[in-house]
């Protein structure tokens, strides 16, 4: 049973009808009807006769092709207005904002809707009849004047849509193209409006979440011209809240190990942290091929190939989580094998407390950093067979090994650099001798909204496979620069292509 007076407060509080009277509103609370729709259900289509005006009241209505029909993908960021794709010249939308009128491009000339409307999720809405309003304006001209004065801000509204998009466009940089609309309608800003706020927040990654909880309480609040520009501003920054997803799933990573209960071993740490990494790379793009040539049992030395981290990954605390290797270890290994891998980690400079404290619960074989400085040949050769002996008891224990045999981070052009050989001669004097797994990663140097991550899994193989005598070290070293180095560079190649 329909609730009147709940009804008529309900159109009472929308900052979107400004331009009406209280009797307007009662007038469309009056004749409302409810109505209900599951997810992907049509509400109406483009061509048809403008029947009705719909207020959305929760939910998401997407206004343009249905899905598969011409647009591939979603739309993101949960605001009014996301791209993807082109709908008689305008940008397809995805309508969240509470009160938002729906179809009234069917009730202006030539009355006809000129895109589909169809629900992204569970909708409610509550429609008035086009009668009802036809009717009121035949009978009341005022009424009238007010009704084409919200359909001409309704019109305008696209319009400025268009225009910002023209704007931001210039842009390359989503903080930037934001701060540039702000700029542009400064004019019709109050000096007190948070707004102006916003280009700030959005400069310093951790604030970057604040920027957004206060245009979302913008967009919903008193001022209309206030709400319209946090709308837009939204729409702009979908690919930034893409990326703040994940960085909050990296300080989520980074708190499921350092904070971890310290009667949990560094195996169940592991665990813990490949799980959530796991749901941090949900909210990325990524391709991988070859996951059939993965062993059928984990034991192997696993290789991967070391990308620079985009600053945007850094922490509060200065420490900064390599994805190219936590992806190879959860998304790959762990995923595959139910079990964590253990990693080859240098050790923390004096300075990296993040970093210290991170990789102490997690069991890794840690060798010396650089800064540890220049060591003469017995610390070298004890060093060594340290690091011998904790890497293979993880072998021997049925863990993956995963080593970045570069040592220091690049850019995926060129990648790999120059390969390190303690890898390759660890797995050829070990007996049983364990299986080599080049895994090939791309991309994880760019910035996580514009990039596709691509891993490439590679043919196993034993050094004995490859060389003669695999105790020698130049026959080692022939194999690794000679050989396997253009091979990796060509599957690093083939991983940032995929798409």
């Amino acid at each position: 049973m329909r609730d009147l007076a709940a009804v008529r407060r309900w159109f009472a509080g929308l900052a979107l009808l400004d331009q009406l009277h209280d009797a307007d509103r009662y007038l469309f609370a009056e004749h409302a009807t409810w109505v209900t729709l599951p997810a992907g259900a049509r509400l109406y289509g483009e061509g048809e006769r403008g029947s009705a005006l719909w207020f959305l009241v929760e939910g998401e209505v997407v206004l343009g092709p249905a899905a598969g029909a011409g647009v591939d993908g979603g739309v993101d960021g949960g605001v009014d207005g996301g791209v993807d794709g082109r709908v008689d010249g305008v940008v397809r939308r995805a309508v969240t904002t509470p009160g938002y009128p729906v179809g009234w491009d069917g009730v202006v000339r030539p009355d006809r809707y000129r895109w589909d409307a169809h629900a992204a999720t569970r909708i409610r809405l509550l429609q008035v009849d086009r009668e009802v309003i036809d009717a009121s304006c035949r009978r009341d001209e005022a009424f009238a004047a007010r009704w084409h004065e919200l359909l001409l801000w309704l019109a305008g509204g696209q319009l400025r849509r268009q225009h910002t998009r023209l704007v931001t466009g210039h842009y390359d940089d989503e903080t930037d193209a934001v701060a540039a609309l702000v700029a542009l309608r400064a004019e019709e800003l109050r000096v007190t409006s948070p707004l102006h706020r916003i280009p700030g927040y959005l400069r310093s990654r951790p604030t970057v979440a604040d920027a957004f909880r206060a245009l979302e309480v913008i967009r919903d609040g008193p001022d209309a011209v206030e709400a319209e520009i946090a709308r837009e501003a939204l729409d702009v920054l979908a690919g930034v809240r893409r990326e703040l997803r994940v960085y909050l799933g990296l300080q989520r990573v980074y708190e499921a190990v350092a904070s971890a209960p310290p009667d949990l071993g560094p195996a169940q740490v592991r665990a813990r942290a490949c799980r959530a990494l796991v749901d941090l790379f949900a909210h990325t793009e990524y391709r991988i091929t070859g996951l059939d040539r993965l062993p059928p049992t984990p034991g192997n030395v696993v290789l991967c190939n070391h990308l620079d981290s985009h600053p945007g990954n850094r922490l509060p605390n200065g420490f900064s989580l390599i994805l190219d290797t936590h992806f190879v270890s959860s998304v790959i290994l762990y995923r595959t094998y139910g079990r964590a891998p253990v990693r080859v980690v240098r050790d923390s400079h004096w300075h990296e407390a993040g970093h210290a404290r991170y990789y102490a619960r997690l069991g890794y074989v840690m060798v010396p950093s650089a800064e540890a400085g220049p060591a003469t040949p017995e610390q070298r050769a004890e060093r060594y067979e340290r690091f011998v002996a904790e890497a293979s008891a993880t072998l021997r224990a049925g863990d993956d090994l995963v080593v970045c045999p570069e040592g220091r981070p690049g850019p995926t052009a060129g990648s790999p650099g120059r390969l390190r050989l303690g890898a390759f001669r660890l797995a050829g004097r070990l007996d049983p001798e364990p299986l080599i797994v080049p895994v090939a990663v791309a991309n994880f140097d760019q910035r996580l909204s514009r990039a596709v991550l691509g891993a490439v899994v590679a043919e196993p193989f034993r050094m004995s496979d490859v060389v003669a005598d695999r105790s020698d070290p130049e026959q080692v070293a022939r194999f690794v620069d000679d050989e396997l180095t253009p091979r990796y560079r060509n599957w690093v190649r083939e991983a940032a292509a995929l798409r």
